[in-house]
């Protein structure tokens, strides 16, 4: 890991992002690339004179670019090198564009974790850049614990490509002599009954057990055990975090877009909302 990019609004869980990001530059002798949004969303049908004026959008730059200048100073003054970059585009597009033209190795940001009709109405930036980033992204609410070293981390699974793929940069990411979890969820069948009783299936417990001692073997050297719950995965994975005093999760993401999105949504956003952990989430190439 070389290369950090680090989005900040300045709020709180945008520090616990930079904190974290922070103490993996000073572990892996990495650059800090920190990057600020200033963008305005253009509005149709607005009648000529009642735009934003110029003089104002010149301050708020320059506000911004004193601010990330600051913090910036603040960074490299505890040795880690740092560069910043004011964006003046559509916050999770500019991100995802500055990361591929830097080659970073990994984007920090943090969230909010909104639920409900303010998610479904606003969105998240760092879901949306979760989904399309060229690389592995760590995200984190403000009440996140402060950055701890990654001595145990949960790595969510069902065994496929992006589910390895997370687990290859969590191999890569825990400590020496540290440990991960495997943490999968199995649905449960469905039973007679009304209402219907939850059963356990044993047939997809096996399968997950024989899928674990395929992976075992690429985890020499690091301490690996595998946590299967009756739930769904994201619930299974949050559980497993707590269960486990975890120090962050690792999740795969498939990086669904449009109706496949909509329609089937995604368990690492689903996780990357509702986490009391940093979590990074990754994609397959």
């Amino acid at each position: 890991m070389k290369r950090i990019l680090v989005a900040t609004d300045f709020s709180t869980h945008a520090d616990r992002a930079l904190a974290g990001a922070v103490a993996l530059a000073k572990r892996f002798s990495a650059e800090l690339e920190l990057a600020t949004s200033v963008f305005v969303m253009p509005f149709a049908g607005v009648p000529a004179g009642y735009g934003t004026p110029p003089d104002y959008l010149r301050g708020v730059r320059e506000a911004a670019d004193q601010r990330l200048g600051e913090l910036g100073a603040r960074i490299s003054a505890e040795g880690v090198p740092v560069h910043q970059t004011v964006l003046h585009e559509d916050p999770s597009s500019g991100i995802c564009a500055l990361a591929a033209e830097k080659k970073v190795d990994l984007i920090a940001l943090g969230t909010l974790g909104r639920s409900g009709l303010a998610h479904v109405l606003l969105g998240s930036v760092a879901e949306r850049v979760a989904r399309l980033a060229p690389c592995p992204v760590l995200t984190a609410h403000a009440d996140v614990p402060p950055p701890q070293p990654l001595r145990k981390l949960v790595v969510g699974t069902d065994f496929s490509e992006s589910a390895n793929a997370a687990l290859r940069f969590a191999r890569g990411l825990v400590e020496p002599g540290g440990s991960l979890v495997l943490a999968h969820g199995i649905p449960a069948v469905m039973g007679p009954g009304d209402p219907p009783t939850p059963l356990p299936d044993p047939h997809s417990e096996a399968w997950a057990r024989r899928e674990f001692e395929k992976v075992r073997p690429k985890l020499s050297g690091v301490g690996a055990e595998l946590d299967l719950a009756f739930g769904s995965g994201d619930t299974s994975v949050l559980d497993a975090g707590t269960r486990h005093s975890a120090d962050a999760i690792v999740i795969g993401t498939q990086g669904r877009t449009g109706l496949a999105h909509v329609l089937l949504g995604s368990v690492a956003e689903r996780v990357i909302r509702r986490a009391q952990l940093p979590v990074f989430s990754v994609k397959a190439k």
